[in-house]
């Protein structure tokens, strides 16, 4: 039992021409484990993180655990790592019952580096309160970065903006009021990532 992690099952698929095999940690926590002859080496850590507004809390999260950690106290993990990674696939995503931090490298050295990286950020994340206010929303004076500061107040925030972005386009709009029709009174009908006009409500 390494690490206390206990194997549960072996398994090859022949779809995937893969050597599958399922670990539970003494915690509850699994591990799955695909190996097969692809360059890439994969690596995702996969959070239960279903929410009951669409206050977009979980993706806020999912942006402010990537702002330094107990390890990597940097202001932007991705913005470092693509400084010198020479990783294949890099992200982060929130749905509506899980946030994921998926990487990919087919350097085994960088693949490791980047699973530190990741493991360290969502484990023992440093979560500074100026944090939120960035990656979720704030209050500012409109024309504040300018001579002309006369205006009046607006919200920012970096998760605030890209979701006046995604509902700015018809066909997200309409992907999630189609979810919020079918799924009305569960998880799978809120907006995870936030819809722009709940995100001051928290």
């Amino acid at each position: 039992m390494a690490h206390h992690f206990r194997l549960q099952r072996v398994q090859w698929l022949d779809e995937i021409h893969a050597d599958v095999r399922l670990y539970e940690h003494r915690t509850g926590a699994q591990l799955l484990s695909l190996s097969n002859n692809d360059e890439n080496k994969v690596f995702g850590i996969t959070f239960r993180t279903p929410v009951n507004d669409s206050t977009g809390v979980a993706h806020i999260l999912e942006h402010s655990v990537l702002m330094g950690s107990k390890k990597y106290p940097v202001k932007d993990v991705f913005g470092e790592i693509h400084k010198g990674g020479l990783m294949t696939f890099l992200n982060a995503m929130t749905f509506p019952d899980k946030t994921v931090y998926p990487v990919a490298s087919q350097n085994q050295a960088d693949f490791y580096n980047l699973v530190s990286v990741y493991l360290d950020a969502v484990f023992s994340p440093i979560l500074d309160p100026l944090n939120f206010k960035q990656e979720g929303h704030r209050l500012e004076i409109e024309g504040s970065g300018s001579t002309d500061a006369g205006g009046r107040l607006e919200y920012k925030g970096v998760v605030y903006n890209e979701m006046k972005g995604a509902y700015s386009s018809p066909d997200n709009v309409l992907s999630e009021y189609s979810l919020q029709s079918v799924f009305p009174d569960n998880t799978y009908g809120l907006d995870s990532g936030g819809d722009p006009r709940h995100i001051p409500d928290r």
